[in-house]
């Protein structure tokens, strides 16, 4: 039986390297993302703006048979960082347009559309679900409504289907890259998170993409729906 993915944020960060690793595994995946850096004879790309919702609306998956079917909702952005009274309105939107209405929608539609195939549901989260640090209001909203979709989906018993929500650790990518630029003076946590960086303690993408993996490939193994990749021992 063939292996379908769907990765939104496919580009770069961690969709980039996961759906790299996918491919080298088989898989045929589905790419949906503003730009494309990746060419592949079983890599199909689809140019989206997910925090535009009349895309968001337009979007359909392809046939795919009987084959065993993944997506992962990874595209997101940090947003403005600085206190939420001086974030602008549009700004606001397009975090919950890009961080959770974009990826209830797609589960939404990839439920409904593979309802016969043996499914999974990767919705990439982040420790800030959990935590709350100033100034990156919309962000931690987000991924914490990311985490309650996760559990409600579950709790729905969908046929043949698997939902985690994974935590990725601190990652090496270009968010963390947009948070040592933050004003300091808006920002107050700025050194902490420059000096993860400067002691190199982030996370590279092609670990995290291989512990994804690992999940995938493992997905039985695991009884809770709330995952951190730091937990993930792939040894």
């Amino acid at each position: 039986m063939h292996k379908v993915a769907f990765i939104t944020g496919s580009s770069k960060g961690i969709g980039k390297a996961i759906t790299e690793l996918l491919l080298s595994e088989n898989y045929i995946v589905f790419g949906y993302s503003r730009t494309n850096t990746i060419r592949h004879q079983n890599f199909t790309f689809t140019r989206i703006d997910l925090s535009n919702l009349k895309e968001v609306k337009q979007l359909s998956f392809p046939k795919v048979g009987n084959a065993e079917v993944l997506l992962i909702n990874n595209a997101a952005t940090i947003g403005e960082i600085m206190p939420l009274h001086l974030k602008g309105h549009t700004g606001i939107i397009n975090d919950y347009n890009l961080n959770i209405i974009s990826p209830t929608i797609l589960c939404a539609l990839f439920i409904s559309r593979f309802n016969q195939n043996k499914k999974l549901i990767i919705n990439i989260s982040s420790g800030a679900s959990k935590n709350a640090i100033a100034s990156w209001s919309t962000y931690c909203a987000t991924k914490a409504a990311l985490d309650r979709l996760t559990h409600v989906i579950t709790e729905e018993k969908h046929r043949d289907l698997t939902v985690f929500s994974v935590s990725p650790a601190i990652v090496d990518t270009r968010m963390q890259a947009e948070i040592r630029d933050a004003d300091v003076n808006l920002f107050p946590l700025l050194s902490k998170f420059t000096n993860y960086y400067n002691n190199n303690q982030l996370e590279n993408t092609r670990t995290v993409a291989q512990k994804l993996l690992y999940i995938i490939q493992n997905r039985t193994k695991y009884h809770q729906n709330i995952l951190s990749i730091r937990d993930i021992d792939i040894n």
